[in-house]
């Protein structure tokens, strides 16, 4: 007996340590201490597992970007849904099951929608009958076809967890829609549920245990109503393109009659979103890695696994996911934890890897229990048990640590001073260690938060760019427009005025050019169609890029393939900018030959709904004599910031011009093409699918704004309230030379004070002023009587679509973005003060007698010393050289004065490279 004593005396430690650290890890996970762990664990264990064959017994029907590009607006009218339904039941499914709330009607085709609801005995429509409800739609509800659609999120924010019924405040029971359409389908084959007592179920070959409070790593959470573990079935379904577990078909694919053979008979077919734009999107384990973003999944695929869950357990027996009651995870702990003692100490006393405690047995007892709780967790998880795996983990290797602690501290006892010393030495590396750990938490913590500072004000330094940068171009092209008007300017003056808005103009197009690439980026670019006259568009576009080829001396094509509509309804801005941007490369790349552009109608279309015109198809093709590319430079043209071609061209522009523009392209719904072969040239084209406009639209003038000397009329008040005086400025010297008559206020509670003295018939107000913002101050007119219909313009150098729809919320009339194009400014003035324009009638005559007859006269080439002066300056562009030798050669003699106003003329336009080829051939002469 005694030595039985000295022997548990001896080994006291080792028989104390395993319960005792259980007993803290059990409490610890009372209190939810390693709940997220144990989540992150389980959540590896699904994405682990291999992938599941597709389940046979449900379709989904998507709805992703492109359905609701094909539809145009969302909430989908109701008789599209009714269309979608008709065609579904068509197909005999077993369950419908409709993911969407329609608890308000969307005209056109509600009664439709009503009748299609009636005659679907099999349809279960959606509520969210939890928190912010949201009710069925009123037909589902009264013959009883709705189920929830309510998700039950972890504290993390992921679903883990399927939701089959649940008690609503009026003391109802719901099924869950997933629930709903799998006893449907279980019901056809003669399995129905039988309770079991203590609220478990029988269904087939599956008993179904609800989760219950602080079971599962769930401590505290909600657990109410019957909820149960999701044994997932795989990944996917998250965008139109990537594998499902399920049969899945876009609901384009469905309305154009486009199903496969039997991808819908008898099956359960759930019909949702998957469009990112829709944000019904939920975090599930398999949502994002240690190293990867997050990559979020539909709520319909979610609603799909559930369904299947039931199925496969009920029918095929595949296992559910089940938890051990709590009494078998703190059995689970204590086992662990002991097992970790024993392991540590069996390494302690072999000493296989050396004396060192911490290394000899800390470190391998914690690989070994890691490594063999690990792998029985994962194991019994494939059998469909969820056990916990961190909290036992953390109990084997605390009594690994506590047990190779007594077990230093029973050394130094029998240890001289040395080991008295070499213990303090450890407890010291020990510190040190924990503060360099903290140390670096720190660090990790700043950088983190650096990184998210980085993060969110990418959004903010864009829009501030853009509004900084065109709120000095506002005054820099606005006054060069202003002084385009003023026809008191020399030749040489004009020209001047015209470089500095070309500058100006390539400056504003670079941040255009960038806004729309960080807009493609954050999927924040949209069309905006609109009636417009297509031939006055057509003779725009090639009357800008005619000027263009003439100045390099090309030839320029436009050809009508075919009889083009009179108006179209598209977004006119971007399929300009589109045109714009491939006849300019084409012509950037063109040196001899020139370029052709064609239009040409392939087909055209009945419409597809009453009220709307015939669709057009129209090709829109590109052609040019240039450099070409070869196939290697093919794959590159379409990437951002990417440029092919040589480096002298590649200066010219940013590279984002052919990326925006199949963005746009895509957006309308076809496809950038592109042929090419180097040396050859090249060509692009694209196929667009365009309305027909039912309105009558009539041509643009050919007049430009600056040729406006006036209007027919009364006088026409103007008051511009802006807290930048310069930008004021540029509204009164465009509009007053005009005749309208202008007051100016420097905030908007000054013009609210100015609007009832100066009673004026239209307001231009910026958006971002001190005081009083453009907003409130329209809010403020819009609330006086006498001035609630009158026109007010919102003008500003913020131009994200957030300020333009806050703008017209606010009651403005329009928006006319900064910097100001005179254009613009007098099309909106035309549009809401009913304006008929005077115009200047320009003598032509003169001036074409004057350049003809200047172009006849013989050009006489200086003697050869001047010519090398000339031709060196112009070598390394000493411009101001040229312009004075060019000066002295017309003083010189008469018969020279030819070639120096050609040579004048070149350089002030800057154009030093013409000039050599101007000189070039009178050399080797």
């Amino acid at each position: 007996m005694l030595k039985i004593g000295k022997l548990l005396w001896k080994w006291r430690g080792a028989l104390v340590t395993p319960p005792s650290v259980a007993a803290f890890v059990i409490l610890g996970e009372c209190f939810g201490l390693f709940q997220f762990l144990e989540w992150t664990a389980i959540d590896q264990f699904f994405r682990l597992r291999q992938a599941e064959p597709a389940d046979s017994r449900i379709a989904i029907v998507s709805i992703g970007e492109k359905d609701i590009t094909r539809v145009g607006k969302w909430p989908f009218p109701d008789g599209v849904i009714a269309e979608l339904l008709e065609k579904v039941k068509a197909q005999k499914p077993r369950a419908i099951g409709l993911d969407l709330y329609r608890d308000l009607p969307v005209e056109p085709g509600h009664q439709a929608l009503v009748a299609a609801f009636k005659s679907a005995p099999n349809l279960i429509g959606v509520e969210k009958a939890l928190g912010q409800t949201v009710a069925p739609a009123p037909t589902l509800g009264e013959l009883g076809q709705v189920g929830m659609a309510d998700m039950v999120l972890d504290a993390d924010g992921k679903v883990r967890r399927a939701l089959i019924s649940a008690g609503t405040p009026d003391g109802k029971i719901k099924l869950g829609l997933a629930a709903q359409l799998a006893l449907m389908y279980l019901k056809a084959e003669g399995i129905t549920p039988q309770p079991l007592g203590n609220n478990q179920l029988k269904l087939g070959k599956a008993v179904f245990v609800p989760l219950r409070r602080n079971q599962g790593g769930y401590v505290r959470g909600d657990t109410g109503g019957y909820q149960i573990l999701l044994n997932y079935r795989g990944v996917g379904c998250r965008s139109e393109t990537e594998p499902c577990p399920f049969a899945s078909i876009s609901m384009t694919d469905v309305l154009e009659n486009r199903i496969p053979p039997g991808l819908m008979r008898d099956r359960i077919v759930l019909i949702g979103p998957i469009a990112p734009s829709l944000n019904d999107l939920f975090q599930t384990p398999y949502s994002s890695t240690l190293f990867q973003t997050p990559s979020p999944t539909p709520g319909v695929a979610i609603h799909a696994n559930i369904s299947s869950q039931i199925l496969s357990s009920a029918i095929d027996g595949r296992p559910l996911l089940r938890v051990w009651p709590n009494h078998l995870n703190w059995l689970w702990i204590l086992a662990w934890s002991v097992t970790g003692t024993a392991v540590n100490c069996m390494l302690l006393r072999v000493r296989i890897l050396g004396k060192n405690s911490f290394f000899a047995g800390t470190v391998p007892s914690a690989f070994l229990t890691g490594l063999a709780l690990t792998s029985i967790s994962y194991l019994s998880f494939l059998s469909g048990w969820v056990i916990p795996v961190v909290s036992p983990l953390v109990a084997a290797c605390a009594s690994a640590i506590a047990i190779a602690s007594y077990h230093n501290q029973y050394q130094l006892k029998l240890a001289n001073e040395q080991l008295q010393k070499a213990n303090a030495q450890l407890e010291e590396y020990s510190l040190s260690l924990e503060n360099k750990v903290e140390e670096r938490t720190r660090e990790l913590e700043i950088a983190k938060k650096a990184a998210e500072a980085a993060s969110a004000a990418k959004s903010e330094f864009l829009s501030n760019m853009s509004h900084e940068l065109r709120t000095p171009l506002n005054g820099i092209l606005g006054y060069a427009q202003i002084l385009q008007r003023d026809k008191s300017l020399a030749g040489k003056q004009r020209d001047s005025v015209r470089i500095i808005e070309q500058c100006g103009s390539h400056l504003l197009n670079l941040i255009n050019d960038i806004l729309d690439l960080s807009k493609i980026e954050a999927r924040k670019m949209e069309l905006y169609p609109k009636d417009f006259h297509f031939p006055s568009f057509l003779q725009g576009v090639t009357q800008m890029c005619r000027i263009k080829a003439e100045q390099k001396e090309i030839a320029f094509t436009f050809q009508e393939i075919n009889q083009l509509p009179a108006a179209l309804y598209a977004d006119e801005k971007r399929l300009r900018q589109v045109l714009i941007n491939l006849l300019g490369n084409a012509i950037k790349f063109t040196e001899t030959g020139g370029v052709t552009f064609k239009v040409g109608v392939l087909e055209s279309r009945a419409p597809q709904e009453s009220g709307q015109g015939k669709i057009y198809k129209l090709r829109f093709q590109i052609e040019d004599t240039g450099t070409g590319m070869s196939p290697e430079q093919l794959d590159k043209i379409f990437l951002p910031f990417e440029q092919v071609g040589d480096s002298s061209r590649k200066a010219e522009g940013t590279g984002l011009g052919l990326a925006i523009s199949k963005k746009i392209v895509n957006m309308m719904g076809s496809q950038l093409e592109v042929s090419s072969q180097k040396g050859a040239g090249s060509t692009f084209w694209f196929d667009a699918d365009l309305p027909e406009s039912l309105n009558c639209i009539e041509s643009a003038p050919d007049s430009p704004a600056s040729s406006i000397i006036g209007y027919r009329g009364e006088k026409q008040r103007i008051l511009v309230v802006d807290d930048r005086c310069e930008n004021r400025s540029v509204f009164v010297n465009l509009l007053e030379p005009v005749g309208f008559e202008l007051a100016e206020a420097g905030s908007g509670r000054e013009g609210l004070d100015l609007v009832a003295e100066f009673n004026p018939h239209l307001i231009i107000i910026d958006l971002v002023m001190p005081e009083m913002d453009g907003f409130e101050m329209v809010r403020h007119l819009r609330s006086l009587p006498p001035f609630k219909d009158v026109p007010a313009i919102a003008s500003s150098a913020s131009v994200v679509n957030f300020n333009k729809e806050r703008s017209r919320q606010a009651g403005c009339s329009d928006f006319l973005p900064k910097p100001v194009q005179a254009t613009e400014l007098f099309e909106q003035l035309q549009k809401y003060l009913q304006l008929e324009w005077i115009y200047e009638k320009e003598e032509k005559g003169g001036r074409h007698k004057e350049e003809k007859s200047r172009k006849d006269e013989k050009i006489v080439a200086p003697p050869l010393e001047r010519l090398l002066v000339l031709y060196q300056a112009a070598q390394i562009g000493d411009i101001e050289a040229v312009e004075r030798e060019a000066s002295r050669l017309s003083q010189l003699d008469a018969k020279y004065r030819s070639f120096a106003a050609r040579v004048l003329q070149l350089a002030e336009e800057f154009e030093d490279q013409k000039i050599v080829k101007l000189i070039e051939p009178y050399l080797r002469d």
